[in-house]
């Protein structure tokens, strides 16, 4: 008996951890830093201002779009679809950089850690609606 009791709160706790860990991450947990925001900005100065004003990647719009979603599907997005002219040509970390450019202007809160370049990585963080 004490061995079905042990193996129940073992199955339990294995349970509450993984229900615990697959929740992952939000933007509202500050999960980019300002170096990475700010190497994006000039990404995006560099990549993206010659078909695009910033005032795409703002506001409500915006926002409505990729709420409610995970961030890798925002970044699979923009990885096969820019540049216009040549889609996929930047490097992952340069695309996460770019993300994180448009969180800072979003007004997303910073954190320690930069915004992962890997999907599977991307895939914990939710894009939710910004905490007021």
């Amino acid at each position: 008996m004490k061995s079905i009791i042990f193996a129940t709160a073992l199955w339990a706790a294995a349970l509450v951890s993984v229900t615990v860990s697959g929740q992952g991450k939000s933007v509202n947990d500050g999960v980019y830093t300002p170096a990475q925001a700010t190497r994006g900005e000039a990404g995006f100065e560099a990549s993206c201002t010659a078909c695009h004003d910033t005032s795409r990647f703002i506001g409500k719009d915006f926002l409505s779009t990729w709420t409610g979603k995970s961030l890798h599907v925002l970044f699979d997005h923009v990885h096969t679809t820019m540049p216009e002219d040549n889609p996929g040509s930047l490097k992952p970390q340069q695309y996460a950089d770019i993300l994180a450019f448009f969180l800072k202007l979003n007004g997303y809160p910073e954190g320690k850690d930069e915004l992962p370049s890997k999907i599977d990585d991307l895939k914990a963080i939710k894009f939710d609606n910004k905490l007021k």
